[in-house]
């Protein structure tokens, strides 16, 4: 028998087959490394090689319309040391960090820190740490030192190894508090937008970006494009070369709408007001307000004041913490825009859109006349003969206003009058009185059509669309019937109906201009750093209400929500948002979408005609607008014939010069002025806990718009004041003070219309207009009052 050596037969076989899988091993191991992830090793050495850093973009600036700065750039001055240049003597290094600390105020060592109480950190602690990670990467020690500052470190720089001076850009902001709402101001980048931000590229170490206003909003436009510093370093991190340099592109510049001056203007006459209410009542009555200054017939926001406000200076170079929590904490929210954001009942200035459609709805003949009692009794439908529990609504005149037609009406707001042609009256011939009235059903479809509901499209963030109510919102969330009360409130911008003051200046300015609803816009032209105009102005129509100015065929302009309500899972809005079941990105084109919509309202002799959706700036189809529960395929969006506008912008001229207008203070001597009163009751959040909601004595919000010259139209203003009381008494005067601004600014540029502009105050009388209405002045000789003789107060 033969015996086996220690490496024959199997065992042999064994060793044989380990070396050869070890060497399979190492040689798949060498090729994944060397071959499918040599960009991965690569990209690990040329980490290690390479430093790179970004390179700020220069921000765009924001003007006024006259080219006033409202945000533009400042140099800032941050001290850097490299660690590794520092002596290598602490002796001579702590007094390098003595003479920083006396120059910055910034602690030199983490005794001293801790010396102070504060949680703050010293020159010492900030170079160690760079010391550690990147001993030849400058690290800041201090930012935003004062410039004489600056200045001496860098005189003394032979004597400071390795500190040098960064000069930095950062945001400032000349015009404050005035236009904070309009440009707002710029943070961090915060952890909830991070990803979001990464992903276009920003870096959260580095860059700021704009948290509200026009910062906000146009972001893509202002921001520019970073660039950045490719440097190769040594394994000690020491630099070598520079390896890559790509130069940054500043952005773009903004030009607004607003007139600083009218700006100044209209806030000065808001605060003022509001001052005087307060001590004419002896307690504070009210706090807040808005006035908007618009060009009715481009949608050019002159002015936009919503006050309080907050100061953006406090945060052009860092957030002021305890500014920050004190105006964030503020009840009167000086954070929030209210004139874009907050909602209020527009009280009777909603009268003139409830006009418009009793007269195209054919309720009542615009001549017809109608009884103010002064009250106006709606009999309990189960004791339709018990006095005692009808339901009484009372006009703002106890002993009423007599007979009035549809001007008359508008002129002296009379309360009772739209009760019956919004609602209906059992006691009025229906010969007379369309039965019902208006109703909700129409009522909802002119409020839709003139914006309550959809955002503007303003250029401003946080757009609030406002609340148009109907019979089936309320029976959902309230689990009741649509009463005829609702609709007598709703006649007469009362009850659930809510708006922003920019979409009751955007609706009466389509009023006003004589049925093309415009865009209301703060951003004029988009230019570069030479002067290229990159975008221009160009009004934007958002819904085109009078089809009479329209050529035969031409496309009109709608609104998404009445195209979701027509169209339902096929129109614009259900195809583009994600929510939707409707989703379909292959089907969602905004920019050239159209359908079709019958323009007669008559579905037996239909006159279509082709439209387009009217998308705002940069919407991003994510508000949940497509919901089944509002298609009707039934639904018909309402046009108006042009001599409706007419007979309406009639009533509000008559409201300032006729007897019995409530806005006869706005009458003034160089122009032509049409305006209309409101006084809004209201019970909200702050009302109800201060036992302010009485019933018959409910609090008030004053409201007033006007615009001039009323034969065309360049200037309309509303005037908002939160709790004020009566329109005509409160807001009145806000407008009518910046009206008068508007008029001396554009004699004193040379830019005026009329011939001669006296100065606020002058107390001079109207020359050329009628103290009296003439029959001349209106639409088809319609009379504007029945009661000549009476002289109303303001509302």
């Amino acid at each position: 028998m033969q015996r086996l050596l220690p490496f024959q037969g199997w065992r042999l076989t064994f060793f044989q087959g380990t070396i050869v899988a070890v060497f399979l091993i190492f040689s798949l191991r060498m090729f994944q490394w060397q071959i499918l992830e040599t960009e991965n090793f690569q990209s690990a050495a040329n980490e290690n090689r390479l430093s790179e850093l970004p390179v700020a973009a220069i921000r765009g600036t924001v003007r006024d319309r006259y080219g006033n700065l409202l945000a533009g750039n400042v140099p800032a001055y941050n001290v850097t040391i490299v660690p590794a240049a520092l002596p290598d003597n602490a002796n001579e290094v702590l007094a390098i960090y003595n003479r920083l600390s006396a120059l910055t105020g910034v602690p030199p060592t983490s005794a001293a820190a801790a010396a102070t109480g504060q949680n703050v950190r010293s020159i010492e602690e900030f170079v160690d740490e760079g010391l550690r990670l990147f001993p030849y990467r400058p690290v800041t020690v201090a930012q935003d030192i004062p410039r004489e500052s600056a200045m001496r470190i860098a005189e003394e720089g032979y004597s400071l190894p390795g500190v040098a001076i960064d000069t930095q850009s950062v945001r400032e902001y000349p015009t404050g508090a005035l236009t904070s709402q309009i440009v707002g101001y710029m943070g961090r980048i915060s952890p909830e937008r991070e990803l979001e931000l990464l992903a276009l590229g920003y870096n959260p170490a580095y860059d700021r970006v704009g948290y509200a206003g026009l910062e906000y909003s146009l972001e893509d436009v202002l921001a520019g494009q970073r660039g950045r510093e490719v440097t190769e370093v040594d394994v000690a991190g020491r630099p070598l070369r520079t390896a890559v340099r790509e130069d940054p592109v500043s952005g773009y510049n903004v030009t607004t709408t607003i007139d600083i001056e009218l700006q100044q203007a209209a806030e000065d006459a808001l605060r003022n007001q509001i001052a005087s209410l307060n001590a004419e009542r002896g307690v504070i009555v009210s706090e807040t307000g808005t006035v908007i200054a618009m060009n009715p017939q481009t949608g050019e926001i002159l002015a936009m004041v919503s006050w309080p406000s907050y100061d953006n200076s406090r945060f052009a170079r860092a957030i002021d913490v305890d500014y920050y929590l004190d105006v964030a904490s503020n009840p009167l929210t000086p954070l929030v825009n209210h004139a874009t954001q907050s909602l209020y009942p527009p009280g009777s200035i909603w009268k003139i859109i409830t006009a418009i459609g009793v007269l195209q709805e054919d309720v009542i003949d615009a001549s017809s006349l109608l009884s103010d009692p002064g009250d106006l009794l709606l009999p309990n439908r189960y004791a339709p003969n018990d006095e005692s529990r009808a339901q009484r609504f009372v006009c703002w005149l106890p002993q009423g206003h007599g007979r009035l037609n549809l001007i008359g009406a508008l002129a002296a707001s009379c309360d009772v009058y739209f009760y019956q042609v919004g609602g209906g009256n059992p006691e009025v011939s229906s010969a007379v009185l369309r039965p019902g009235g208006l109703g909700i059903e129409d009522l909802y479809r002119y409020g839709i059509a003139f914006g309550i509901g959809s955002r503007l499209g303003i250029e401003l963030p946080f757009e609030n669309a406002g609340f148009m109510p109907d019979r089936e919102w309320k029976r959902r969330t309230w689990g009741e019937t649509w009463s005829t009360g609702d609709t007598y409130n709703a006649a007469f911008g009362q009850g659930y109906l809510n708006v922003t003051p920019l979409q009751l200046i955007a609706s009466t300015a389509a009023v006003a201009n004589g049925g093309t609803m415009v865009q209301p816009t703060v951003v004029r032209e988009i230019y570069d750093d030479e002067n290229n105009i990159i975008q221009p102005f160009q009004p934007e129509t958002i819904r085109t209400l009078n089809l009479d100015e329209i050529e035969a065929g031409a496309p009109i302009r709608m609104l998404m929500l009445e195209d979701m309500i027509m169209k339902g899972s096929d129109s614009l809005v259900c195809r583009c948002e994600q929510s939707s079941s409707y989703y379909n990105p292959v089907r969602c084109n905004p920019n050239n979408y159209t359908n079709t919509v019958n323009i007669s309202g008559d579905p037996l002799f239909p006159e279509m005609r082709s439209y387009s959706v009217f998308v705002p700036n940069g919407y991003a189809f994510d508000e949940r607008i497509c919901t089944p529960l509002r298609f009707d395929p039934n639904y018909q969006p309402p046009f108006v014939q042009a001599d409706h506008f007419s007979t309406v912008e009639s009533g509000m001229r008559f409201a300032v010069i006729g007897e019995g207008g409530t806005s006869w203070a706005a009458n003034l001597p160089y122009v032509t002025v049409a305006g209309k009163t409101g006084t809004a009751e209201y019970c909200d959040e702050i009302a109800w806990p201060l036992g302010l909601c009485r019933p018959g004595n409910w609090p008030a919000h004053a409201w007033f718009t006007a615009y001039a010259s009323y034969e065309n139209p360049e200037i309309l203003i509303m005037g908002f004041v939160y709790n004020g009381g009566e329109g005509s008494a409160v807001a009145l005067p806000i407008v009518v003070q910046t009206m008068e601004a508007y008029y001396r600014l554009q004699n004193e540029r040379g830019e005026d219309t009329v011939e001669q502009v006296p100065t606020a105050g002058s107390g001079e009388s109207p020359a050329t207009l009628p103290a009296q209405p003439t029959d001349a002045a209106l639409p088809n000789g319609i009379e504007p009052l029945d009661n000549p003789d009476a002289t109303l107060p303001g509302q």
